[in-house]
């Protein structure tokens, strides 16, 4: 097949060109789709440069040269490649076929093995048949065609294939997908071209439209940005640092908050048995400071619910909170002797921070130079763990030393010191000269909390705790802007069912509909005020600390809050439904009947 008129084939090759270009210098992801188009657009330039090739040949030399005919038959040859890859192509992404399922050897590799030798087998036995069948060229004016059973074959093969596509992409239920749109472009502009050519022989443009079609490819095809990709792979190596990090740190707290359980169970055992006032006295004393202990830790450190971005005392001053320990660090190391060891241990990565950063390292200091006067020898170490949840951190600082101790009187003393500052102490804070009670003082101020524990002769553990803002950079966030880029759908679920749970995620999932899962409606609230979006939410009407219509009454009391919320009932609450309604959810969903109400509710929103 010969097209004289090469003006459709010489901008298709500039178009090919392009699109090799950008291809081929680009990385891309290793992936079968991407394989198969690198195939199919070299493929096209081939064919594009002997279209040209062979109108230069037969108008300069005639159609009845030997290299005429073999041109003509190289031109066919591509033809029946072209439609037999893009068979392949459609395969495989009718079924969704990747590399993964190459390395786990399954039944759908398997199945799509046997389908690509199937067809590179007829594939064979077409080109041979092509090659071997007459092949007649009528030349007319310099302009000229070919048609024979040569020709013939590949009309015949190219309509049995389009059907194949059609059967392919109506089985996998794939009419939808946009990877297929090239396919339908195909379909069509071939049928037309067909019907064009019928009436008009010396106009072959088929190459040039399989070039179009390529070209719509390269916009369907897997092949995101690398830089992207590698952000996100950074982006996912810090995320299991830190889960790392929080693993390992709510492990030791968890180990912290059982000694105070087994100090206390095995000191009331010892009273029990105990006649002596004093020694009684003494166990009440360091038992309620036991009791404040524990209290601390799960109050204080453990407790997330209490993180609220609104309850902050934030100084809109951004600091790097690693930088200042590492300053500290280096200053209390040219403050203590060569019998004591100083050692500082951090999370891999800490945000930047919101807050009076000035106050935060005096006080850290002045803990720091008391653990120092109070060791000789030994160690002194100073650990840092952060808990961050959207818009703001807990930050946990643990500075411990093996000195001297202190007593439990002068611990409670400390601790029990409140209320605002008197001038000498301010005095001192103008100097930077802080004591253990200024400290305490002023991290009540600031809205942090402190902990001492302490026992004489083997050291001193001072544990704060004080929330900050967590500062965003929101211009220079590029995966925040390719998230905003990205048109998905996205869905909240708030429940503690957890059989109820995975149903949703699934049915989800398969509607290519991504979702977060929260046990807690408290936690639901912080994620709205974070400023978070969703499709619609999805609460369940009996969960444990705060239910559905708490939950959504929550949600109400935020301003600007106009997302959906549908509650998720049990059978027996399905006769009050419409009382539901006129509290405020936008719907609701009767969990026995969880697979058809989740189908209406995604048609519906």
């Amino acid at each position: 097949m010969m097209n004289t008129n090469i003006f459709p084939q010489v901008v298709s090759v500039l178009y090919s060109l392009l699109i090799i270009a950008s291809f081929y210098t680009k990385k891309r992801i290793k992936s079968l789709e991407n394989n198969i188009f690198g195939f199919l657009i070299v493929g096209n330039f081939i064919g594009l440069a002997l279209d040209i090739i062979a109108y230069i040949v037969v108008k300069n030399l005639g159609a009845d040269l030997f290299l005429s005919y073999l041109i003509c038959r190289c031109i066919n040859i591509y033809l029946i490649v072209w439609v037999f890859t893009m068979t392949i192509y459609i395969y495989s992404v009718s079924n969704k076929i990747t590399y993964h399922d190459k390395e786990l050897n399954n039944k759908a590799w398997i199945k799509y093995s046997a389908f690509k030798k199937a067809i590179i087998f007829v594939e064979i036995v077409v080109c041979i048949g092509s090659l071997i069948l007459p092949l007649n060229i009528v030349s007319s004016n310099g302009n000229f065609y070919s048609y024979g059973s040569s020709t013939y074959i590949i009309y015949i093969a190219s309509f049995i294939l389009i059907a194949l596509w059609i059967y392919l992409m109506i089985r996998n239920k794939n009419i939808k997908n946009k990877k297929l749109y090239p396919m339908y472009a195909y379909i069509v502009l071939g049928a037309i071209t067909s019907i064009y050519q019928f009436y008009h022989p010396y106009m072959i443009i088929i190459i040039p439209v399989e070039t179009f079609v390529t070209i719509l490819m390269y916009f369907t095809i897997e092949n995101p940005d690398m830089k992207m990709l590698n952000e996100l792979y950074k982006n996912k190596e810090l995320m299991e640092q830190n889960y790392e990090d929080k693993y390992n740190f709510l492990f030791e707290m968890t180990q912290e908050a059982r000694k105070p359980l087994i100090n206390i169970n095995n000191l009331s055992n010892s009273l029990r048995l105990s006649d002596e006032p004093e020694e009684i006295k003494e166990g009440l004393i360091t038992m309620s400071n036991l009791v404040r202990q524990l209290d601390f830790s799960i109050n204080n450190i453990l407790n997330i619910s209490s993180l609220d971005i609104q309850k902050v005392k934030v100084v809109n001053n951004k600091y790097d909170l690693e930088k200042i320990c590492r300053d500290l660090e280096v200053r209390i190391r040219n403050e203590i002797g060569e019998t004591v060891k100083f050692n500082l241990t951090m999370p891999s990565h800490i945000p930047t921070l919101l807050g009076d950063y000035m106050k935060i390292r005096q006080i850290l200091y002045s803990l720091l130079m008391n653990a120092c006067q109070n060791t000789e020898n030994g160690s002194i170490n100073m650990k840092v763990n952060l808990i961050e949840k959207y818009d703001v951190a807990r930050v946990i600082f643990d500075i411990s030393d093996t000195g001297c101790g202190m007593p439990i009187e002068m611990v409670n003393d400390i601790l029990s010191t409140t209320g605002s500052l008197e001038q000498n102490e301010i005095d001192n804070l103008e100097k930077k000269e802080f004591n253990l009670k200024v400290c305490q003082k002023v991290i009540k101020i600031m809205g942090g909390n402190l902990m001492i524990k302490s026992t004489v002769g083997e050291g001193t553990e001072v544990i704060l705790t004080i929330d900050q803002g967590v500062y965003h950079e929101e211009d220079n966030n590029e995966l925040e802007q390719y998230e905003k880029a990205v048109s998905y759908r996205k869905v909240l679920i708030v429940s503690q069912n957890k059989d109820k749970l995975n149903i949703i995620k699934k049915k989800l999932s398969d509607n290519n509909i991504t979702y977060s899962s929260l046990y807690y409606g408290m936690d639901a609230i912080d994620r709205i005020k974070s400023g978070k979006k969703y499709e619609f939410i999805l609460v369940e009407d009996d969960m444990k600390e705060m239910s559905g219509l708490m939950t959504l009454k929550g949600m109400q009391e935020l301003s600007d809050f106009n997302m959906p919320v549908i509650v998720m009932l049990n059978e027996d609450k399905e006769h009050i439904k419409e009382h539901y309604l006129s509290d405020g959810f936008s719907d609701y969903i009767i969990l026995d009947n969880l697979d058809n109400e989740l189908d209406r509710i995604i048609e519906k929103y």
